[in-house]
């Protein structure tokens, strides 16, 4: 084990940072960004915007025992910047966005718990993000989603998703995977929606939605919307469990009413009920 002390300084203050290995144990304060591996092991309370933001590539945030993040005023919790990112553990609160993956993206978002987001738990605007094993949740009725996938390729996995009045996992990009998800009591649970490029309204596409479990959500289980110009395509939902949705437990807005079309390829779900009412028996 290495250890090698530094000292950072901020305006009036030296704060002491021990470092074992690649680790530093440090006084992380509201408005710091990070681009060192850091661990918090206690309790922020934040009115900065972001609260704390972490720059790749060398940046890292383990949130350890008591570590949290509050936010007392609308904004971002954690934001990432620079590519390949990391933020574990701990609790993100009361926030707009949770925590927002910008930057040149492959962060990595693993275990953290992020509740009562007014906007969004997690935003992906940048491309290739993992986000794994985390667990949000809202208990407000505000139109707030979950876990948004806006930029390419980003990886939604083993993530638990509860409460949120508008989606549980949103894709709006290319290529996103959405897998092993649990999501209960949201307004549609996982939806595959449009972005505006170039002034023209494009689908969700190259997307695969697989082996979630999804219960009792208000509206949708699984929905593809549409038709956009350029619609939602060639994506792959396939062996998930969807029951108790309000209206229907799967649902294409692209699909014939005999499902002839073949724009998305449905497969192995177990459903109840359908939009269109043949979709659950592919």
């Amino acid at each position: 084990m290495s250890f090698s002390p530094k000292t950072l300084l901020a305006p009036g203050v030296v704060m002491s940072t021990l470092c074992f290995s690649s680790v530093c144990i440090a006084d992380v304060e509201c408005g710091d960004t990070i681009t060192d591996a850091q661990t918090l092991t206690g309790e922020l309370s934040c009115s900065e915007d972001p609260a704390i933001t972490v720059e790749g590539p060398d940046g890292s945030l383990v949130m350890s025992g008591e570590g949290a993040i509050e936010c007392t005023t609308d904004g971002v919790g954690v934001l990432m910047l620079g590519t390949s990112g990391v933020v574990t553990g701990g609790v993100v609160s009361n926030c707009e966005t949770g925590l927002e993956l910008a930057g040149s993206g492959l962060h990595k978002v693993f275990s953290v718990t992020v509740e009562e987001s007014s906007g969004a738990g997690v935003f992906a605007e940048s491309d290739s993000n993992l986000i794994r094993q985390n667990t949000l949740s809202n208990t407000t009725n505000v139109k707030a989603s979950g876990i948004v996938l806006e930029g390419v390729a980003n990886v939604a996995i083993g993530n638990s998703v509860s409460g949120f009045f508008e989606d549980g996992i949103g894709g709006f990009g290319f290529f996103s995977y959405i897998g092993n998800n649990y999501l209960e009591g949201n307004g549609v649970a996982i939806s595959l929606g449009a972005r505006i490029i170039d002034g023209q309204t494009v689908g969700a596409s190259f997307c695969v939605i697989a082996s979630n479990v999804v219960e009792n959500n208000e509206v949708l289980g699984i929905a593809i919307g549409g038709p956009y110009v350029i619609p939602n395509m060639d994506n792959v939902v396939s062996g998930n469990t969807v029951t108790g949705s309000g209206f229907d437990d799967l649902s294409d807005d692209n699909e014939a009413s005999d499902c002839s079309s073949g724009t998305n390829t449905w497969s192995g779900n177990t459903a109840n009920t359908s939009f269109p009412s043949c979709l659950k028996d592919l």
